[in-house]
């Protein structure tokens, strides 16, 4: 591909409201910027904090404390099969209602002074009621999130009447994935971290594969390495609003190691290769990308589904302080009908581990750098672009807020 014919493909010149300069440290190292954050961008949109199939029965549920709304978030299966979210918050005197990160009450009775809740959020009972002056069980359920489901996603909105329904805000890249087989996958590992980053640095180092080459050297040195200047095109890259999606290319000349080769026999793994083009399912490689791996799907604002042919991962990203986020991620595939598949699945499970640590080892230094006063403004190469679509999502919102 020559200059002239690669230079049309540039990302700059097709989405040039985006512009193609520097852009300033400050938002990834300013308390103020921060806090206006909080205000303009994670209580104003919607965030998913799970799936519904974590809590399968009446009374079933999970808790989510996110220090970025300065709230705990109670999410529970009602006696009626719905799914619904609450301040994790007694409407007596304040108490959390539920201590642990999990479980199953068909009631939710505060420890404090034993005010009584059903599994829908209403007062059922109070102690000593009649000492009580005018007291209104009706009025005093507990405080509801908007809540609602996709394809078994939950997701909450901080604003009791969000200015758009989920399926909405979701957009072109929610319809895309509206048939992929979600609810055929089981999960086979999860992980977490907290690490000393900014959570746009932090997202920063999952929307781009510049980075590949240098920091999975060891781990994924030329899994995903078919076609570099194909994953820089246009076709590739799919900006919706405040959401992007990116496609990454497979090598199909790789030669797998000997235990990675024994569990491409039975299944879908990690590295497919060539074989991730067999048989796509439903919303896979829209761009038609020759040599592909896998997708990346970035719902703004810190919710990652990172689908294949066979399995899929999520990264949630959840600020807690300008220099500190909480990070989850969760493997899924499908469900192993025998030894052999989840032996497939353990192998896929292991390298994930093994990649994500090698992103986490980056992450703490490149704050430091940001917070020394070395480097002033951030150089976003055109392969970047998911990097700059973020920064400058996030940017107007809060100049606007």
């Amino acid at each position: 591909m020559g200059k002239e014919e690669l230079a049309s493909f540039r990302f700059a010149r097709h989405y040039p409201d985006l512009g193609d300069g520097p852009v300033p440290v400050e938002p990834y190292i300013s308390a103020d910027y921060f806090e206006r954050e909080r205000e303009t961008v994670f209580k104003r949109h919607w965030l998913n904090v799970g799936r519904a199939d974590a809590i399968p029965n009446a009374g079933d549920y999970f808790v989510k404390d996110l220090a970025v709304l300065g709230a705990s978030v109670l999410v529970i299966r009602g006696d009626d099969g719905q799914v619904r979210a609450f301040h994790n918050v007694c409407q007596h005197r304040g108490n959390l209602l539920a201590y642990e990160e999990r479980g199953c009450r068909k009631v939710l009775t505060c420890s404090f002074h034993g005010w009584v809740y059903d599994s829908r959020g209403r007062l059922v009972d109070v102690p000593d009621q009649a000492e009580f002056y005018r007291l209104d069980r009706a009025a005093l359920g507990l405080r509801e999130f908007a809540c609602d489901t996709w394809n078994g996603f939950v997701f909450i909105h901080p604003q009791d009447n969000p200015p758009q329904d989920l399926r909405t805000y979701l957009g072109a890249l929610g319809a895309n994935l509206k048939d992929y087989p979600f609810d055929q996958m089981e999960l086979v590992g999860s992980w977490r971290a907290t690490a000393a980053s900014n959570w746009k640095a932090f997202i920063d180092a999952f929307q781009e594969g510049y980075h590949v080459a240098m920091v999975h050297r060891r781990s994924l040195p030329d899994a995903f390495s078919g076609g570099a200047i194909a994953s820089c095109l246009l076709e590739h890259a799919r900006i919706d609003g405040p959401h992007r999606a990116l496609s990454c290319p497979a090598n199909p000349s790789r030669n797998p190691k000997p235990a990675e080769a024994l569990a491409f026999k039975a299944a879908a793994t990690l590295t497919q290769g060539a074989a991730a083009m067999q048989n796509l399912m439903p919303g896979l490689n829209p761009g038609g990308m020759a040599n592909w791996g896998f997708d990346v799907n970035v719902f703004f604002p810190n919710f990652f589904i990172d689908p294949a042919n066979g399995w899929y991962f999520t990264y949630n990203f959840w600020p807690e302080a300008v220099n500190r986020t909480h990070w989850e991620v969760r493997m899924y595939m499908l469900k192993a009908p025998n030894a052999a598949v989840k032996v497939a699945s353990e192998f896929s499970k292991v390298l994930l581990r093994d990649a994500v640590l090698e992103d986490l080892s980056t992450l703490e230094a490149t704050q430091r750098g940001l917070e020394s006063g070395g480097i002033r403004t951030l150089q976003f190469s055109d392969q970047e672009i998911a990097c700059r679509h973020q920064y400058v999502v996030v940017d107007r919102l809060v100049r606007a807020g």
